[in-house]
């Protein structure tokens, strides 16, 4: 009985350690990886591909770059605010939704763009959650000298100004090299097409932001697990994957 109580103790504490040196890591480690919306799935793709660093506020909501961009320019300052906090029939499980923000200057998912939605995290009368989302945005604001590489899912949308998109995500990354870190943001998006064989990859780099867009036949939502986490199209995304990790340092 004794011999099992000292094995249990010793895995129990070999397993504390190593969760120890793997925070400790990413708390120094130079690269820092985390997804930015619109919705769950580039938070998904980082994290099973083994790249994220952490959860980011952005990372379990549904919003888009212009939310996203008003509240980084007021430093948070009302993004867990009372006073802006409602929740909303048509959002996921009743989900409290920011209203602060709503009026967008370009086309998104509706889904995306009806306020700041914390489809995951109850901000408005659950004290846990609100607190680790506060965290998360602190910990956010307190980034420099880092290797910043941001993963933006633009949820399917016909008629998105793509051009205004960027222009947004490259105001977004002026904020966190203004704070002395080196910045990628990722962007990607999908082209849906009729015929498997018309699938495929088309990836450019506009000011500085790195644009994939992917021809698929399957738009990523729905209950089918395989096509909402575009596992479906793995194959195309590995492309995206690798120019990630080439940004490591």
């Amino acid at each position: 009985m004794l011999f099992f109580r000292m094995k249990n103790y010793i895995y129990e504490r070999t397993k504390k350690f190593r969760k120890n040196v793997i925070k400790f890591r990413k708390k120094f480690d130079k690269n820092v990886l985390f997804s930015i919306g619109e919705n769950c799935l580039a938070d998904n793709i980082l994290a099973r591909n083994g790249l994220k660093s952490f959860s980011s506020p952005y990372a379990s909501a549904r919003s888009n770059i212009e939310y996203i961009l008003s509240f980084e320019n007021e430093k948070f300052n009302d993004f867990l605010n009372d006073e802006f906090l409602f929740y909303e029939n048509y959002s996921q499980n009743n989900a409290p939704i920011n209203k602060k923000y709503v009026d967008v200057k370009n086309n998104y998912h509706n889904s995306c763009s009806k306020g700041f939605e914390f489809t995951h995290h109850n901000v408005k009368d659950n004290i846990s959650d609100r607190n680790k989302i506060s965290k998360r945005c602190n910990r956010l604001l307190k980034l420099r000298n880092r290797n910043i590489i941001m993963l933006y899912h633009h949820r399917y949308c016909e008629n998105t100004d793509l051009n205004l998109l960027i222009s947004n995500l490259t105001q977004l990354a002026e904020i966190y090299k203004n704070r002395k870190n080196n910045v990628n943001i990722f962007l990607f998006t999908q082209i849906i097409v009729p015929e498997i064989n018309d699938r495929y990859i088309e990836n450019y780099i506009q000011n500085d932001i790195n644009v994939y867009k992917f021809y698929t036949t399957k738009i990523w939502a729905g209950d089918d697990e395989e096509i909402l986490w575009a596992k479906c199209d793995d194959d195309l995304l590995n492309s995206m994957i690798i120019d990630i990790k080439s940004k490591l340092i």
